[in-house]
């Protein structure tokens, strides 16, 4: 390739393609960390939760209540996000190549004419 348009616009889809490749790095790495954070807080607020439902004499009802309903619900919210971010990962760009350059096989061929 001597074609310094063509080798241009080879270097910028090599930097396009680099770019998205870093960034995929970096997104993995963002849902890593919030996933290690969110089971911390989501075990911490269990503890807590189930500490106040198995020890009821010292709360009130109310308190109780509170507690056990927190549980539950920090508990389906553990489930979905497990649902959606693990299991549904179509939220992930798919790196593929960028180059716009068409293959020899494809190109058309001229028809002749009679």
């Amino acid at each position: 390739m001597k074609d310094p348009r063509a080798l241009e616009q080879l270097r910028q889809e090599r930097e396009a393609f680099e770019q998205a490749k870093a960034q995929g790095v970096h997104w993995f790495r963002l849902r890593l960390c919030m996933g290690y954070a969110s089971l911390f807080i989501l075990f911490g607020v269990a503890a807590a939760c189930s500490y106040i439902v198995l020890n009821p004499a010292g709360y009130s009802m109310a308190v109780v209540t509170i507690a056990a309903t927190t549980l539950l619900v920090d508990m389906v919210s553990l489930a979905a996000s497990i649902f959606k971010l693990v299991l549904q990962h179509s939220s992930a760009a798919r790196l593929r190549p960028v180059t716009a350059a068409r293959s020899p096989s494809r190109r058309t061929k001229p028809t002749p004419t009679a």
